[in-house]
């Protein structure tokens, strides 16, 4: 059993995926004393994963609110402790050496899970090094199976993976949970019962991987892309309603509306430090923090740079936002803003609708690239996109460096006739061309989109092809 020490309303619904994540929690648990931690953004499924395995288990689940101070805290865990295992009443854990002195001296089957464990470092910095220290002299005869999990990425990372971080090597592993791939939430979609194409995309193109958010979809009944943007995002009292803004300002308190500026500027295809810079109140030099957390703290923005530079040299860094609702938001809904929170939403429905085709061009170009890049990882080991500063663009430059062969594939969100197809691919040898660093490689050119006409005879003469279509029969 799993408890919380929030009271909250327990919907059963299926648990997607994760069957390598369980497998190694299983493992963990069969040789306690054992400790985990677990890390992703927000909404990633963290909280599910543990729930999961905690089912047909005693466990205990803590929750750290950073609003609450350690004595209260304390009082909450020692509460639970004494409701769920009938302690004796001369036991008192209601200390933080006394609590961390208990969990790593029973031995009894158990899993304790202590949720946002990152928020000591508010509450409480030496909860960590005292977990340190009792983590290092715990019992032969413990049998429990620590689990600590947090959203802030990179504070995750300075507790337990730098070389001085308190909890350096100290857990037997590290999960970092991502989103979902494009094909598990599109089968996740199908044990949902949505099977249109057209439907899952748009989803995807709404929420990404993030499973929250579909457990959402579930939960109000939404039953398509349309219901679930006026069921959960554009009505008085939508679940999603305050998502980003409560995101924003739970991590960053008073600066949020720095996070907002940066975000939009983003989602509207502001790439450059300058770019954003230009359409924000903060200064290119003064950026880099703001990027640092979302990030490494948040984990809805990436740093990406042209495939073939020097990660350490290249100056054609761009930044992207790899959450879809965030940049959903920043989009459509920042922007006017007045409009949303005075309830006027019909303009802003309006407007997604007006512009979804043209707003999703980048979205269809990142899905379709992490499907190819699964086939071609085994054949090509580097896999990127490439620009330079003229506006020249690749969308997919795979290179095998060991062979000497480079494949560019120029992506495109419509249907193509033959004539278009072949255009395409003559622009796109012009800008491999371009590449200085390809010089002496064999390479090939190849294109994929919704559809291309006279497909075959493209490629007898020699040139890759995806169609969408290919993707859904191996989804199949």
């Amino acid at each position: 059993m799993i408890i919380n020490i929030m009271i909250t309303k327990i919907i059963i619904m299926e648990f997607y995926n994760r069957e390598k994540e369980l497998e190694l929690m299983e493992l963990l648990d069969r040789s306690k004393p054992s400790f985990l931690g677990i890390t992703g953004k927000r909404r990633v499924g963290k909280t599910e994963l543990i729930k999961q395995f905690s089912r047909n288990r005693q466990a205990l689940y803590f929750f750290v609110d950073s609003n609450k101070s350690i004595d209260i805290l304390m009082d909450e865990f020692d509460r639970l402790l004494r409701e769920e295992m009938n302690l004796p009443g001369y036991i008192n854990v209601k200390e933080p050496e006394n609590f961390l002195k208990f969990i790593t001296s029973y031995d009894r089957d158990l899993v304790i899970a202590i949720d946002e464990f990152q928020r000591f470092l508010k509450v409480y910095p030496p909860f960590i090094t005292q977990l340190q220290r009792y983590w290092d002299m715990k019992a032969d005869n413990c049998k429990v199976f620590l689990i600590v999990s947090g959203s802030s990425i990179g504070m995750i990372r300075k507790i337990f993976i730098e070389a001085q971080a308190p909890l350096f090597k100290r857990a037997d592993n590290i999960l970092t949970l991502g989103p979902f791939t494009v094909r598990e939430t599109f089968d996740m979609l199908d044990g949902m019962g949505i099977t249109d194409i057209q439907e899952k995309q748009n989803l995807y193109f709404l929420f990404g991987g993030t499973v929250y958010y579909y457990r959402l979809f579930e939960k109000y009944q939404c039953s398509s892309f349309l219901d679930a943007l006026e069921k959960l995002v554009f009505t008085e009292f939508a679940p999603l309603r305050d998502e980003v803004r409560d995101i924003l300002i739970e991590e960053f308190g008073k600066e949020h509306s720095t996070y907002y500026e940066i975000i939009s500027a983003i989602s509207r295809g502001k790439c450059s430090m300058s770019e954003i810079s230009e359409m924000t109140h903060v200064s290119s030099s003064s950026l880099s923090p703001y990027f640092y957390d979302l990030t490494n703290l948040l984990g809805i923005a990436e740093y990406r740079i042209p495939i073939t530079d020097s990660p350490k040299k290249s100056k054609r860094g761009r930044y992207f936002l790899k959450d879809n609702f965030f940049r959903f938001y920043g989009h459509f809904m920042y922007p006017a803003l007045s409009h949303y929170m005075g309830g006027n939403y019909d303009p802003i429905m309006e407007k997604v609708l007006q512009e979804w085709q043209s707003y999703t061009g980048k979205l269809f170009e990142d899905m379709i690239r992490e499907l190819i890049s699964e086939e071609l990882v085994s054949e090509y080991p580097e896999i990127g996109s490439w620009w330079n500063r003229k506006g020249d663009e690749i969308d997919i430059l795979a290179i095998n460096s060991e062979k000497r062969r480079v494949l560019a594939v120029e992506i495109k969100n419509k249907e193509l006739t033959r004539d278009d197809a072949r255009h395409i691919l003559k622009t796109t040898k012009e800008k491999t061309k371009l590449i200085l660093e390809l010089s002496g490689m064999e390479y090939k050119i190849g294109i994929a989109a919704r559809k291309i006409g006279n497909r075959e005879e493209i490629e007898r003469e020699g040139f890759p092809v995806w169609e969408l279509e290919d993707f859904l029969r191996q989804h199949q």
